[in-house]
């Protein structure tokens, strides 16, 4: 996974993710509407399948392996990038997603002015925002620098502030 900055929107992974949210529910939705639990279902679904796609010819054994590890690691990127989905729209009043159309790719903002989440939805990603704090986790450790894990940790803790307000 490449990036370019501290969250998640800035990252080539997070944006892959929000790109097949876009195609497959925002698209379908008119970009009307952005439906935490059907962002949360999307992104299930499309780690399951890049995970069978990257171990396709595994044993069974060995694909619940690569399940058990590969899987939490990729769905705790995909519940971050909703979570910061979410902080947008609490922060702005609208969430602004961009998407890519034509040969040309060119970009086309869709400014997105209603939300739908539950308390429960909103305590999932609330879990996996309170998981990567711990200084024991990977992707707290995956940062090289000191001053790139400090404004990522104060990104972490603005997005779960936010989130909390809105339980």
């Amino acid at each position: 996974m490449g990036s370019w900055g501290i969250t998640e929107r800035e990252s080539d992974y997070g944006l892959d993710l929000l790109g097949t949210i876009a195609a497959t529910k925002l698209k379908a939705a008119n970009f009307a509407t952005f439906n935490v639990a059907e962002a949360i279902d999307v992104i299930t679904a499309e780690i399951m399948e890049e995970i069978r796609k990257a171990n396709r010819g595994c044993s069974a054994e060995t694909l619940v392996f690569y399940f058990g590890i590969s899987f939490p690691q990729n769905f705790t990127h995909g519940a971050l990038l909703i979570a910061e989905c979410l902080a947008d729209y609490y922060r702005t009043g609208e969430l602004i997603v961009t998407e890519y159309v034509g040969k040309n790719y060119a970009p086309v903002d869709h400014h997105i002015k209603e939300i739908a989440v539950t308390n429960a939805e909103l305590e999932i990603l609330l879990g996996e925002l309170r998981k990567v704090q711990n200084p024991e986790h990977e992707l707290y450790q995956s940062w090289f620098e000191d001053s790139d894990r400090e404004k990522w940790l104060a990104h972490i803790q603005s997005v779960q502030q936010i989130l909390k307000e809105h339980l």
